[in-house]
């Protein structure tokens, strides 16, 4: 799962203005008590914002990972089993593609084709084979 740039600055940015705001707080309870927050005010935060982080890849993989299968069912038959291949393996030589699909060389080979010119795929060479990685 890939995280995209927006969302990377957004995450920092929040980590940012935490800060800031923990900074601010600390300010008014010297103010108001003479004594800086103790360390375990700083620590809760610490492990909140862990346990967010967490909780929001947990979601977005959830997501990404049922959008991928209601992407699934509206391929059609040939593109589906090529497309459940590389989401097992990642990254795989065309020869072994075409054993694990079940489908000939040719029909493996336009397929993929097919799917290098939609974007869904990447096709390297690879000595007499290509080396084939799913960009999704």
């Amino acid at each position: 799962m890939e995280i995209s740039e927006n969302r990377l600055a957004i995450a920092i940015t929040s980590v940012f203005v935490l800060g800031i705001m923990l900074s601010v707080l600390n300010g008014y309870f010297v103010e108001d008590t003479g004594s800086s927050m103790p360390l375990l005010t700083y620590g809760v935060a610490a492990v909140a914002m862990i346990v967010g982080a967490m909780i929001i890849l947990l979601f977005q993989w959830r997501i990404s990972h049922k959008q991928v299968h209601d992407m699934l069912r509206i391929l059609p038959a040939d593109e589906r089993k090529i497309i459940e291949v590389l989401l097992k393996e990642k990254k795989i030589e065309q020869m072994y593609l075409v054993a694990e699909s079940g489908l000939s060389k040719v029909k493996v080979s336009r397929l993929l084709a097919k799917l290098e010119q939609r974007g869904v795929i990447e096709k390297k060479p690879l000595g007499n084979t290509n080396l084939i990685k799913l960009k999704i």
